[in-house]
């Protein structure tokens, strides 16, 4: 009777042994899971830094073409005004028209009216 306890006592030790040296096995399995998963998402964190900074430099470039695209169309109406303004100088219309018509500053009209109006004489009309 004694022979079956310390039998049953020592199967009872067998397995549990095999089942301690089991899980030893599986969490030493998972540990290494881990630490290769810590390295994945430190490098996925890294490039995700690389991206976002990337990321801010598109916008900043992204929005100065903007702003240049902004101030090339807003430049765009102003030169047509001017060659509108030349043709109307070079029919002898006066600078006060010119104002009107052009959305022109006085100064920006006399000018205009000086280098192109009707008046103007070219260098063989003085002659």
């Amino acid at each position: 009777m004694l022979y079956i306890f310390y039998s049953l006592v020592g199967l009872l030790g067998i397995g549990l042994f095999i089942t301690s040296y089991r899980f030893f096995r599986l969490s030493r399995s998972q540990a290494n899971q881990i630490s290769a998963l810590q390295q994945q998402l430190a490098a996925l964190c890294s490039a995700a830094v690389g991206s976002d900074e990337r990321i801010v430099r598109f916008e900043q470039t992204l929005g100065k073409i903007r702003e240049q695209q902004t101030s090339m169309n807003l430049g765009q109406p102003q030169l047509q005004s001017y060659e509108h303004a030349i043709r109307l100088a070079r029919k002898g219309v006066d600078v006060n028209q010119l104002i009107d018509n052009c959305n022109l500053s006085e100064e920006e009209a006399l000018l205009i009216t000086r280098l192109h109006g009707a008046q103007r004489h070219s260098v063989t009309d003085l002659h």
